[in-house]
């Protein structure tokens, strides 16, 4: 008997983990974070027959608890890209330096990630134990991210992550034609949304960019600084613009760049992508941030949401100059200083709420598919698999199953540590 067990990412966007057991050998998929105070994490398993983890991609989500499992058995294997193994750890160093230490594992630990990691590629089958067979494909969300597909005592089980079926100027998009599974574990973050066409957004947001260069004005994008940054990046060099005006990157996404430079197979365009990683110029300190806002240039800073980062300290240089435009490129979370800014054209920054006279604007990059693209991308899957809804808000959830429904495809939203006989 195979077992799958659901132990975070049910109804909810945080904490993702899956277990399948079979006999006495077990695998494990992801073992992310949900943020709130405290942070939560998947029940800690056994690791007794534990045959290996595979992580589908770098985000905290999916990643940020992988340190508290490793430490438990020194010779357990982790699988992923190498981008991804080098963004995990840049990314749970970074939430254990926030959090002061507060984290059910200690610094030292984070290193396990890459002493214990074995780099995989795409399309590379691994043989784990008497009973596992694993493969991983192109998930299209940020480089290095993984759909994995597990093999199991005939029953072959596909855990798509998080997943993008539209190429953008970064990344390819998912693999389309993907073999046949029995059972998918599919996200369901935009069940309810529709995205509009990727080129109409691009060119949205050059046109925004330009407006505000014409009227003397600095461009604040707050960005997540891996993937979106990025992205931003790549669409400034393809429409020229790292020619035409200033560009700067701050924070955490100078290092992301670093690390995607040195993985160019995870980019789809590494020549565009390394032509703008040398136009486009990189904040070093404060005096770097405030000559950015004076050059009135296209400053590209964490955190996508407003939340802190270096976006804070440019934020108040730029929110009361009617000239200058804050251009947010991601979903903004009600409650985030971002979703407070969209609303109401005003932010609370610590004690201090800031009215704000310059443009605001809304050019939404989505790293996931729409509710047409998840549909669209499962119903491809041969071999009528039972699907398993999780990563989203129990509304997204219910919505991706009935749509499924609808198709003739059975779909179950599991609870969180509900398992099932696969």
């Amino acid at each position: 008997m195979t077992q799958l067990t659901f132990l975070g990412s049910c109804r909810e966007i945080g904490r993702s983990g899956f277990l399948v057991e079979h006999e006495n050998e077990s695998f494990l998929v992801d073992y992310g974070t949900k943020f709130q105070d405290p942070p939560a994490f998947p029940r800690m398993i056994s690791t007794d027959g534990l045959q290996g983890i595979a992580l589908t991609h770098a985000h905290l989500d999916h990643s940020g608890g992988l340190p508290r499992i490793l430490t438990e058995d020194s010779d357990l294997s982790l699988f992923c890209t190498p981008a991804t193994r080098d963004l995990t750890t840049l990314l749970i160093r970074d939430m254990y330096n926030i959090s002061h230490g507060r984290m059910p594992f200690a610094r030292t630990d984070i290193n396990l990630v890459r002493r214990q990691c074995e780099p995989t590629r795409y399309e590379e089958t691994v043989p784990l134990g008497r009973s596992f067979e694993m493969t991983l494909f192109n998930a299209g969300h940020i480089p290095g991210s993984a759909m994995v597909s597990l093999r199991v005592n005939g029953t072959r089980i596909l855990f798509t992550g998080d997943f993008n079926a539209i190429e953008s100027q970064l990344n390819p998009g998912a693999r389309n034609n993907l073999p046949k599974h029995d059972v998918v574990v599919t996200e369901s973050t935009y069940a309810r949304r529709r995205n509009p066409p990727r080129e109409q957004i691009e060119q949205d947001l050059i046109h925004t960019i330009e407006m505000t260069m014409e009227r003397d004005g600095a461009v604040l994008i707050p960005a997540f600084a891996v993937g979106r940054s990025q992205e931003i990046m790549c669409i400034l060099e393809r429409y020229g613009l790292t020619k035409k005006y200033p560009i700067y990157i701050d924070g955490m996404s100078r290092k992301v760049n670093d690390i995607l430079v040195r993985h160019p197979e995870y980019i789809m365009s590494p020549h565009t992508f390394e032509r703008a990683v040398e136009r486009i110029n990189v904040i070093h300190d404060h005096r770097d941030r405030v000559r950015a806002v004076k050059n009135r240039g296209v400053i590209i800073s964490p955190a996508g949401m407003l939340k802190g980062g270096a976006s804070h300290l440019y934020f108040k240089m730029v929110h009361d100059d009617p000239r200058n435009s804050i251009v947010l490129v991601s979903f903004q979370i009600p409650g985030t200083p971002g979703a407070e800014l969209l609303a109401h054209r005003k932010v609370t920054v610590g004690k201090r709420t800031f009215n704000v006279e310059a443009d605001v604007f809304y050019h939404h990059l989505s790293s996931h598919s729409d509710s047409k693209g998840l549909l669209d991308h499962l119903l491809k899957i041969p071999g009528d698999p039972l699907f398993y809804i999780v990563h989203g808000e129990s509304e997204s959830c219910d919505a991706l199953a009935e749509m499924l429904h609808e198709h003739g495809r059975k779909a179950v939203v599991p609870e969180v540590d509900e398992s099932f006989e696969v």
